[in-house]
């Protein structure tokens, strides 16, 4: 009799057991799946949105560009001929010199929200490697021009000297504008890869951001 029941109870457990596991594993994967949708949606949204800054940021430079290899060649011109009279002279012409306001919030916004944790190490490296010089083409915005401004250095002794430096500060702003150029073109091709495949995944890094004349 107690066989009976057995045989009668013990298949139904089983197979609500069966049941309830595989009830359980469905909803499992279904969130894994809802969570990798989740991170491929935020994946391709900070995508677009490297690319729109990057494309802002090179047209910005586009613009600058050359405005202040013109100044350079000019600066040097007037050297060689000696034809900077003084001092207010220098400084009218120093002044024309607007530095580039660069943007860095898309870079700002993946740190934030832990966006370069899911894409591909390629990606990633070419992002920093772009911001990276990016953010050495501000610093010397910032430290250039004031130093070159200081004080100090606006004096009719040292006029000279100050306009030499002038010169080699612009020839390294143009020098380093260039560089951004190519880097920024190179670096919206991997990501429009990257949002083409639709992961984050960038199978190929440029030869041009991989190379130490561009990212040093």
């Amino acid at each position: 009799m107690r066989s009976k029941s057995t045989s009668v109870w013990l298949p139904r457990v089983l197979f609500e057991s069966l049941l309830i596991t595989v009830s359980i594993l469905f909803a499992l994967a279904l969130d894994e799946w809802r969570e990798d949708r989740q991170n491929a949606e935020n994946i391709q949204k900070a995508l677009s949105n490297f690319v729109s800054e990057i494309q802002q940021n090179k047209a910005t430079i586009d613009d600058a560009a050359p405005f202040n290899q013109g100044l350079r060649h000019v600066l040097s011109k007037r050297q060689e001929v000696r034809n900077i009279e003084s001092v207010t002279h220098f400084v009218n012409m120093i002044e024309s010199y607007n530095p580039v306001v660069l943007r860095s919030t898309a870079w700002d916004t993946a740190l934030a929200t832990g966006s370069f944790s899911k894409m591909d190490y390629s990606l990633v490296s070419a992002l920093s490697l772009t911001y990276g010089l990016q953010n050495r083409y501000e610093e010397l915005n910032r430290t250039g021009m004031s130093e070159l401004t200081s004080p100090q250095n606006l004096t009719a002794e040292r006029l000279n000297i100050t306009v030499y430096n002038s010169i080699r500060y612009l020839e390294e702003v143009t020098r380093m504008e260039s560089e951004l150029g190519i880097v920024y073109s190179e670096a919206i091709a991997v990501i429009q890869s990257a949002i083409r495949s639709g992961n984050g995944d960038s199978p190929v890094a440029p030869e041009a951001l991989a190379q130490d004349g561009i990212a040093d």
